[in-house]
């Protein structure tokens, strides 16, 4: 379930022939510019690329706002991040014991949610995964070169499940002290939607953020429309940005995305995704090659793309319809080698393209 970008969300700048105002208002045939002012950097094992339109921002500013976002991703870091030994989930992890264990709040407000999502998609998003994810190589270690044999999947589905952890207003408690979590399904999605809320609190009103793929969008871009984002066509081996099944526009919306395609791994001759099914303790099987969601948070679309991910086609799709505050693509890959789109009804009004 861990998700390195599986699926690269890319912002375009696209001149756009229809008005697209601020407000219903003020549509006009003027052009409608803002500065512009974006920069770059590492997280999460992954990267993070930040855009901010709107007054001019000169370089002390703009040195401090890139100062204190890698402050705060940072933090996240420190908190969340299974590839840094003395991060407080590493820690929670090698701590053996059922009793109560105290942790940050911002520890307890994301296994939470991670709970949540595991008990809405009846397991298929689970947070406890993490002796799986490792074993295929998709976590912290190299994992084997081989397949699990069924006494391994057996182990493993007994510390697997939305059972396995109890949640208190400061503490967690493992229902076995082998227990370990990983939360990087959701982790790039909430820092996402973290910058974002710190970004405007700042003031800056239009605000493109993204974490491995994950976007948040507010207000408008440097030409004062909505935000562009190209979804790429889920090609083996395509490069980010080279080959785009549609471009999106969206503002005050947030948009992730999972596929099978550009986190694998080759093992015993046969490809396997990252995306694992808890349920089982094996990778996934069936054709979805990719789903992107778009929600009002990033957090809440990471997880739901995740979880869809593993659903497959057509549960997947239904769950997603039977939401009224989401929109989802998922896309398969047919045995010719072609792709098929779906869609949820209201998905098509964000397409652009």
């Amino acid at each position: 379930m861990n998700k390195e970008n599986s699926l690269i969300v890319r912002v375009i700048f696209v001149a756009v022939i229809a008005c697209l105002p601020l407000s219903l208002e003020n549509c006009s045939t003027e052009s409608i510019e803002f500065e512009q002012f974006a920069f770059n950097g590492s997280t999460m094992g992954t990267t993070y690329h930040i855009i901010i339109a709107g007054r001019p921002i000169d370089a002390q500013e703009r040195s401090a706002i890139a100062t204190s976002v890698d402050s705060v991703l940072l933090d996240f870091n420190r908190i969340l991040s299974t590839y840094e030994d003395q991060s407080e989930i590493s820690l929670f992890n090698r701590n053996k014991s059922i009793h109560p264990i105290p942790v940050s709040q911002k520890l307890l407000r994301v296994v939470r949610a991670g709970q949540d999502f595991c008990e809405a998609s009846n397991g298929a998003f689970d947070i406890t995964v993490m002796p799986i994810v490792n074993f295929f190589g998709f976590g912290f270690e190299p994992g084997e070169n081989r397949f699990p044999t069924v006494d391994e999947i057996d182990s493993w589905l007994q510390l697997t499940g939305c059972d396995k952890l109890e949640i208190g207003d400061s503490v967690l408690t493992k229902s076995d002290p082998r227990i370990t979590i990983d939360l990087s399904a959701i982790a790039k999605g909430d820092g996402s939607d973290y910058i974002a809320d710190f970004l405007l609190e700042m003031g800056h009103k239009n605000i493109f953020v993204e974490i491995g793929g994950e976007v948040v969008t507010h207000g408008h871009n440097k030409e004062g429309e909505l935000w562009k984002i190209g979804i790429d066509r889920p090609t083996i081996g395509g490069a980010p940005g080279a080959d785009l099944q549609h471009v999106i526009q969206l503002t005050d919306k947030a948009i992730a995305s999972s596929g099978d395609y550009r986190n694998y791994r080759e093992v015993e001759g046969k490809r396997i995704s990252h995306s694992i099914d808890p349920r089982t303790g094996s990778p996934i099987a069936h054709n979805l090659a990719s789903v992107s969601v778009i929600a009002n948070t990033c957090l809440l679309a990471d997880g739901l793309s995740t979880s869809v991910m593993v659903m497959g086609l057509e549960e997947g799709l239904e769950w997603l319809e039977d939401r009224d505050d989401v929109e989802g693509l998922l896309i398969t890959r047919e045995a010719d080698g072609s792709f098929k789109e779906y869609m949820t009804s209201g998905f098509k009004t964000y397409i652009y393209d």
